[in-house]
């Protein structure tokens, strides 16, 4: 590989390696309310200074049935999420759109799990997910190329490359 090469697949590793929900270092999930409603949703990575704005039915306190949650961290808009919820939880078919991508597809708990689209800045994938990774058959296109395979935890081995997506590269061994 030519230096230039390695330096353009380090630089992506780089981008590509902060979590994609929420884009900061994740925390076990918790449920928020909704400070106009009172109504909780379910975030499966809560951050200091982060509120919610639900739009749809509220059963027995939680966010249930079809809706949008607009996700705020100090008061300013940062993550749309719009689809079904389910005692709170985003689940199905649904979508998620923050500053740098945007996730559509299959649903768990208000991560992505299932079949779905991720793009982030420069890189697509395509494929299944479990627990809001890259898990399972699956394409990633990017600037380097087109990569496809089975990936492990937002991992896959090609050709002796190890490429992340959406997780950290020093977690793919």
């Amino acid at each position: 590989m030519t230096r230039n090469r390695w330096k353009l697949g380090l630089l992506l590793g780089l981008l590509l390696s902060s979590p994609p929900v929420h884009g900061q270092t994740r925390s076990a999930g918790d449920f928020i309310a909704d400070p106009g409603t009172g109504c909780k949703i379910w975030d499966p990575h809560p951050l200091a200074g982060e509120t919610a704005s639900w739009s749809g039915d509220c059963v027995q306190g939680t966010a249930h049935g079809a809706g949008t949650v607009l996700w705020l961290r100090d008061s300013r808009p940062f993550e749309k999420d719009e689809g079904r919820w389910d005692q709170g939880r985003q689940s199905g078919r649904g979508t998620q759109d923050w500053r740098s991508g945007r996730y559509e597809g299959e649903l768990v708990a208000g991560e992505p799990s299932g079949q779905g689209v991720m793009m982030l800045q420069t890189s697509r994938y395509e494929g299944e997910f479990r627990n809001g990774k890259p898990n399972g058959q699956g394409t990633v296109t990017n600037l380097e190329g087109v990569f496809r395979g089975n990936w492990k935890e937002g991992c896959l081995v090609d050709k002796g490359r190890r490429i992340a997506f959406g997780v950290s590269s020093s977690s793919c061994r």
